[in-house]
């Protein structure tokens, strides 16, 4: 279990956080999200046996010169029928440069209140290739494709694209999940811009153009006819929010509904005169 929340939340969720590719950065807000998860009983797949609920918190802060944060963690209570319940703790930082060319991440992961994992990589982007180093535990280093794009620059693009009204984007992402060794082909589908009225809750959130996503996420180490490895599907604002979240591991699915939004604080960016201040990384 430990395992599968990594990858999904790492990846697909981690994605949350944005960058200043291809869309107007200013527009996008640092904000602190609570998202309340429970099992989807939707979901055909699901295990009937096992109750899960649990809650995610997102944190995303920076500016498009500094770069960004984001802190998040999501903490999954799983109850069987005929076994004993656990709870699995799962806490990350990341940091992506504001030029793309750099990105940090540390993830740590505890089951029952025990550390189960403790991840810490980086990768940068040079001229051919992105170099990936896992700092801890071990070292290892990978090569990626230097086209492989961020978390934070993925999802901006597809902010892109849902205001240019493409409905397909497919990307190589890094994201540093599954112990920051995977690289994952993403497929993003992306619906016709919602117009329905905005609820009282979401009125705060600041703005009300949002488009339905689904992102799909397979390994990029295989070939042929793939299933996913798992999608998230939620509705993705121009602000870079998200609400209406889904997490579908094809076993079973989680729902999130936001439960609290607060935004913060803007890091303003120095004047064109000014020297700009090296962000603190993770």
């Amino acid at each position: 279990m430990a395992d599968t929340l990594g990858l999904a939340t790492a990846g697909g969720l981690l994605a949350l956080v944005l960058a200043t590719t291809g869309a107007d950065a200013a527009s996008l807000t640092p904000h602190r999200a609570v998202y309340d998860m429970v099992m989807d009983g939707a979901n055909p797949m699901s295990d009937t046996s096992t109750a899960m609920k649990g809650r995610m918190v997102y944190e995303f802060t920076g500016s498009a010169c500094q770069g960004y944060t984001v802190n998040f963690r999501f903490v999954l209570e799983t109850r069987p029928d005929d076994g004993d319940p656990s709870t699995t703790d799962m806490r990350t930082t990341n940091f992506e440069s504001a030029d793309n060319k750099e990105f940090r991440f540390t993830s740590q992961t505890f089951t029952n209140q025990v550390l189960t994992e403790d991840v810490a990589g980086e990768a940068k982007r040079g001229d051919d290739a992105l170099a990936v180093t896992i700092t801890k535990p071990d070292g290892d280093h990978l090569t990626l494709p230097v086209g492989s794009v961020f978390p934070s620059d993925h999802l901006l693009r597809i902010i892109a694209a849902g205001e240019a009204g493409e409905r397909i984007l497919t990307l190589d992402t890094y994201d540093g999940s599954d112990g920051g060794r995977y690289l994952y082909k993403t497929t993003a589908v992306i619906g016709a811009e919602i117009t329905e009225p905005l609820t009282h809750d979401e009125e705060a959130i600041g703005t009300s153009r949002r488009w339905p996503v689904v992102v799909s996420y397979f390994d990029a180490g295989k070939s042929g006819d793939l299933t996913p490895d798992y999608a998230v599907s939620f509705n993705l604002w121009d602000n870079g929010v998200s609400t209406r979240m889904r997490l579908d591991y094809g076993d079973f699915a989680l729902k999130g509904d936001l439960s609290h939004f607060e935004a913060l604080a803007a890091e303003p960016c120095p004047a064109a005169t000014d020297t700009p201040a090296a962000p603190t990384p993770p």
